[in-house]
């Protein structure tokens, strides 16, 4: 009877220890199994631990893979795996509180880099807006001066030519004969400028032929736009800034008239002011 009860009593102790270490085990694994987890997402933020952490996964899945293949006859190692799995969970609070660390300093510098890129991006906007206005300026500074250069022009009334036949007694009389032509009669009016500066200005009077020749060249005229034409009469004229009466007779070498049309040209401190034309039989 007392050996019976013993075994009984042995099966008894034996069936509670294994439970426990089933349980034991069970739990080992269990925290193992949320520490490898811990770290894969850990590991897959991609932060400057992950290095560190892939070598810990694998050393993790290896003390679960040996706690996994335990039998109840190894139950002293229980003891052995439950204090390194102790030491797991210090390390990762450790650990983890860097991370969490790491991670605030992070949302402080993206915070701060979206503040940057609102401020980067408002500038960006007062540029666009800057070169819009500097633009719009630019042409109204253009406009502005084309005006100012307008308004630096003396205009001229409709030029007059004609053809002179110099008398015997030296007076002239207009003619329409190319071959009695001694000289052409060129008038014109500058217009009232109250904008421009009073004080001499120089005239210049251009004849051409239909070949575009110069008769009786005087004088070489310099432009506003730097070109030097020749010109049949130059001279200086007083402007008050008021209505100005201009004539210029411009005599004729040797009488070498053909017939044909003859374009005349004004110009007034090197500007082109206007043009006419005349024909001769």
């Amino acid at each position: 009877m007392v050996i019976g009860f013993l075994s009984y009593q042995n099966a008894k102790e034996y069936t509670e220890l294994k439970k426990v270490f089933e349980l034991e085990k069970n739990e080992l694994e269990s925290e193992l199994t949320s520490i490898i987890t811990d770290y894969k997402e850990t590991y897959y933020k991609k932060n400057e631990f992950s290095l560190k952490l892939k070598d810990k996964i694998h050393r993790v899945v290896q003390l679960r893979d040996s706690v996994k293949n335990l039998k109840e006859t190894d139950y002293k190692f229980i003891r052995y795996y439950s204090k390194k799995t102790k030491e797991l969970v210090a390390e990762n609070k450790v650990l983890f509180s860097k991370i969490d660390s790491l991670n605030k300093i992070n949302d402080n510098l993206l915070s701060k880099n979206d503040s940057v890129n609102k401020a980067l991006i408002k500038k960006e906007d007062q540029n666009t807006k800057l070169a819009s206005i500097n633009r719009y300026l630019h042409i109204e500074k253009q406009v502005l001066k084309e005006k100012i250069a307008s308004a630096e022009v003396i205009e001229i009334s409709p030029i007059k030519a004609r053809a002179m036949r110099k008398r015997n007694n030296g007076k002239y009389t207009s003619t329409t004969r190319s071959s009695k032509t001694d000289a052409f009669k060129v008038t014109f009016d500058l217009l009232e400028n109250k904008f421009i500066n009073s004080g001499p200005k120089e005239i210049g009077i251009q004849i051409l032929d239909e070949s575009e020749h110069v008769l009786s060249p005087q004088k070489k005229l310099h432009l506003k736009n730097n070109k030097n034409i020749w010109c049949s009469d130059v001279f200086v004229t007083e402007y008050q800034n008021k209505q100005l009466s201009i004539v210029s007779l411009v005599n004729i070498d040797n009488n070498k008239i053909n017939t044909g049309t003859y374009h005349i040209n004004a110009f007034v401190n090197g500007v082109h002011v206007g043009n006419n034309t005349i024909a001769l039989k």
